[in-house]
């Protein structure tokens, strides 16, 4: 044959030149593919060399490696969310300075989920922290070590990576307590964190890229004036649009994604040595109404008008307290439709007022129709039940959380008893969910490690004694839980208006913890813990709050200076110190310094910027001011305080007109910013215009009615 031969194979191969045959035909292009791709894995890889020597991205771990008092430590990272959900909305983990290298007689457990695991809203009196306590005091002679590593706005899909990371902890247990996030966080179907409802292989991809250099610039690459999404964390008032009915479709690969990453969670936590327990998720039934309800479709114009009717009566004879009739008119709705959430609540609620015993399944399935689905429901608690049953030979233990609490609630069905609001634990509920888990740990636990133990459990009363819960504590988290409540979705719900009431009430009745009599009662409280406990950050952190709160600038330093001691790395306490420094003059080149070490450590933290802004107008360098206050506004457009201070900030430098455009920006962002009004009271009355400064102190008076200067220019006598 001219110019060629036939192979062995009948294909062509190119004439023998030096007794070398040349490829042609298939085996050429898997040399050429071959070549191709390692010239890709060349130039990638390059490309991966040249971004970390230029300090683009960031690492990905979720545990990094430290330094404490000379040993070395756990840390955690501040970015891993940046994986799943745009850093301005990035949750972060509690801090930890966790020792590598485990003491003797130490039993550490690790617990995995979301906000109500990690004890929002104030984790120093939260779940885990419950459970440590109450663990030691069953064990003595041994050091319990809980490790929180649960974070708010979070779900399986990351969690799962968490356990991958914090295998190396050589953890004794994991608890893994999650199920309420799988539809809002990352990667669900009511997200606003990025795209919806993907596959599990899409996800694993594009989490897998972002662990390298490239991926991450490439995806802050592609984000560069796309404007479209929120520009920082606002809370659940970000979901209202994402409402996602009980029979959507995408509900079955949420619940197929669930399982899937708890089985890898479970194996991790297997293939580490740790036992793993696996909790049912407890919600607040009888006092969450639901936060959105749809009605069924295909309903005749007839059958609709009928429904509303008997909605509407059933709704009035519930106003006026007339059980039976309302009762009546709401089975008359529910034998139309019965999938309206909010009918199903109401009904709950009569027939729990009228003595009816059926009460707990009513409110399960409103809370199961509940088209903003920040709850774990009834089918997910059933997966975490099969998944999880039988199967302690393998070192997998139940602790079916969701049946405790509805034992020891009334009617079997929880409420504000337990619940802050839809999921987060009061104190009472932190205990229970301690119980129930705690039981399941000592369990788990080898029986060498076990053996001495105490055989009941230290009461609630005594667990509060131990964390040094005050009536301070109780007041600054019911009024910061308030505060949440009073904003959408929470505020629209049925009943929020008495929910905000008793908040209210509970609020009255802790005042006297706040005022500056009780201070010596309750620093005496915090003392008598730290003796037992001198090591433990969280106390110092709290003590220090403690005397900020009541003014006490030196205690709060030497208290804060103990956690840096304790947690060299930690941000919030270094930003604490310089934003309580910065607020004088004669500290504030000390605050300077605070605040400079914490943006070294968070350097997009708008609230950082706001406070060295302050510092360095408070030393008359207002040029830097503006720089600081400009980048703040520029990473959170919306941060009241940040145009506040500017305009404060732009008074002292003289510059009236400047200060007036700033405080009016303020009242844009908010028309109830009470300083905005005082400010612009205090410019009007330069300027003489006293018609205008009269108005401004009026709305300074309507929104702090005891404000002196206000009372005093409108000739308001004092309550």
């Amino acid at each position: 044959m001219v110019g060629g031969a036939w192979g062995l194979n009948g294909r062509v191969t190119s004439p023998v030149k030096d007794g070398t045959a040349t490829p042609t035909g298939v085996r050429l292009w898997c040399y050429r593919a071959l070549a191709a791709g390692l010239a890709v894995g060349v130039v990638l890889g390059g490309m991966e060399l040249v971004l970390r020597l230029a300090g683009v991205g960031w690492p990905t771990a979720f545990l990094l490696r430290g330094e404490a008092g000379g040993k070395p430590v756990w840390t955690e990272n501040a970015r891993f969310t940046w994986r799943y959900m745009p850093p301005e909305l990035g949750r972060v983990p509690q801090p930890m300075a966790l020792p590598v290298s485990r003491e003797t007689h130490r039993i550490r457990v690790l617990v995995l989920g979301e906000s109500a695991a990690m004890g929002d809203p104030e984790p120093a009196y939260g779940y885990p922290r419950v459970l440590e306590t109450m663990l030691e005091a069953r064990l003595p002679g041994h050091r319990v070590e809980v490790v929180n590593v649960a974070m708010t706005a979070i779900n399986s899909h990351v969690i799962r990576d968490i356990a991958d990371d914090c295998a190396v902890l050589g953890a004794d247990v994991w608890v893994v307590y999650m199920g309420n996030n799988e539809v809002t966080g990352p990667f669900g179907p009511g997200t606003i964190f990025g795209r919806q409802s993907p596959s599990t292989g899409w996800i694993r991809l594009v989490t897998g890229l972002k662990k390298t250099r490239t991926g991450q610039w490439l995806d802050r690459l592609g984000q560069r004036g796309v404007g479209t999404g929120p520009g920082a964390w606002g809370g659940l008032e970000m979901f209202l649009e994402q409402q996602v009915s009980e029979d959507d479709p995408r509900l079955d690969r949420v619940r197929s994604s669930f399982e899937e990453n708890l089985r890898h969670i479970i194996r991790r936590g297997r293939e580490s040595g740790s036992q793993v327990v696996v909790g049912t998720v407890a919600v607040n039934l009888r006092d969450c109404a639901p936060f959105t309800s749809v009605r069924r479709s295909g309903l005749s114009t007839e059958a609709s008008e009928q429904w509303e009717t008997a909605f509407r009566a059933g709704r009035e004879a519930q106003e006026r307290g007339d059980g039976e009739a309302a009762r009546a008119a709401y089975d008359r709705a529910l034998a139309l439709d019965d999938g309206h959430a909010e009918l199903v609540f109401r009904r709950a609620r009569v027939g729990l007022a009228l003595g009816e015993t059926n009460g707990a399944v009513l409110f399960s399935r409103a809370r199961d129709l509940d088209t903003l689905r920040f709850r774990t429901d009834s089918r997910m608690n059933a997966l975490i039940r099969g998944v999880a049953t039988n199967r302690e030979t393998d070192g997998v233990w139940l602790a079916d959380v969701e049946r405790t609490f509805a034992a020891n609630t009334p009617g079997g069905t929880p409420g504000d008893e337990v619940f802050w609001e839809h999921v987060h634990f009061r104190l009472p509920g932190s205990y229970l969910l301690a119980l129930a888990t705690g039981s399941v740990v000592l369990e788990s636990l080898p029986r060498e490690m076990t053996a001495g133990a105490r055989p009941d459990w230290i009461s609630l009363n005594e667990v509060a004694q131990r964390l040094a819960v005050t009536s301070w504590s109780d007041f600054r988290i019911v009024e910061g839980v308030r505060s949440r409540l009073v904003r959408p979705p929470f505020s629209t719900q049925l009943n929020a208006v008495e929910r905000d009431q008793r908040l209210q009430r509970e609020l009255r009745s802790l005042a006297r913890g706040v005022q500056p009599t009780a201070f010596n009662v309750q620093a005496d409280a915090f003392r008598k813990v730290i003796e037992q406990r001198p090591d433990d950050w969280v106390l110092h952190d709290q003590f220090g709050r403690l005397h900020e709160s009541f003014g006490d600038t030196v205690g709060a330093m030497v208290a804060w200076k103990r956690v840096i001691e304790l947690v060299p790395h930690h941000f919030s306490v270094r930003y604490q110190m310089g934003r309580m420094l910065a607020l004088k003059d004669e500290t504030a080149a000390q605050a300077e310094g605070y605040l400079r070490e914490a943006m070294k450590l968070r350097p997009a933290t708008a609230e950082v910027h706001v406070a060295l802004g302050q510092a360095l107008a408070r030393q008359k360098r207002f040029a830097e001011a503006d720089a600081e206050f400009g980048t703040a506004t520029r990473l959170r457009p919306d941060l009241l305080d940040a145009q506040v201070q500017w305009g404060i900030a732009r008074v002292g430098a003289g510059d009236d007109a400047g200060a007036g455009g700033h405080f009016e920006q303020a009242l844009k962002l908010s028309t109830n910013s009470a300083l905005s009004h005082l400010h612009l009271a205090r410019l009007a009355l330069k300027q003489g215009n006293t018609n205008a400064a009269r108005v401004r102190y009026r709305e300074v008076l309507r929104l702090a009615p005891n404000y002196q200067e206000a009372r005093e220019y409108l000739g308001v006598g004092t309550e």
